[in-house]
Formats: structure tokens, sequence, C-alpha cells
């Protein structure tokens, strides 16, 4: 199990910033190969995908977290917002 924090930063339209952050947590689960990773909303608003987690059957933790980062990245609210993954979450 990892334990990730993953910020976006950016400017909207009318030039306000835009901050939105999310806490990421991967289990590898119990067969080789399968992961999975679940994301919890930090920052008020931010948009979320239903279900709240993705689970890969190869690949592990690390392939369940990107696709769960550009789940999170493709969401409207948080297109073209710059991305910021932190391994070691404060």
């Amino acid at each position: 199990m990892e334990t990730m924090t993953l910020k976006l930063r950016g400017k909207a339209a009318d030039a306000s910033e835009i901050y939105r952050s999310y806490y990421l947590v991967t289990d590898g689960g119990r067969m080789v190969g399968r992961g999975r990773a679940s994301a919890i909303p930090m920052s008020a608003g931010a948009p979320m995908p239903e279900p709240d987690y993705v689970e890969v059957s190869q690949g592990g933790e690390e392939q369940a977290l990107k696709t769960l980062v550009d789940t999170l990245l493709a969401l409207p609210g948080n297109q073209g917002l710059q991305m910021e993954l932190n391994d070691r979450p404060s």
C-alpha cells in the first residue's frame, strides 16, 4: 500500500486561481499483477469520478495509480491544470 497526494493548479477562464488536492491510496491486491487505487478529495468542490477508485488486472499498483491520475485529469474542471504528484504526503 502506498499513499500519495495529487495537486492540480491553474487558472480559470476569468483568470482566478484553481487549486485541487486529492489523497491517493493504492493497494496491490492479493493476486500478482492486480492493483487498485482510490482517490479522496481534499479540496472543497473537487470533481470526483464514479466510482472513486480504479482496479486493474495487470500492472499492479503503478498501473492502477496511473489510470486513476489519468481519470482525475480528464474530469471537467480538471482539464488543462498543471499536475504535481507527491509520494511523501504531509
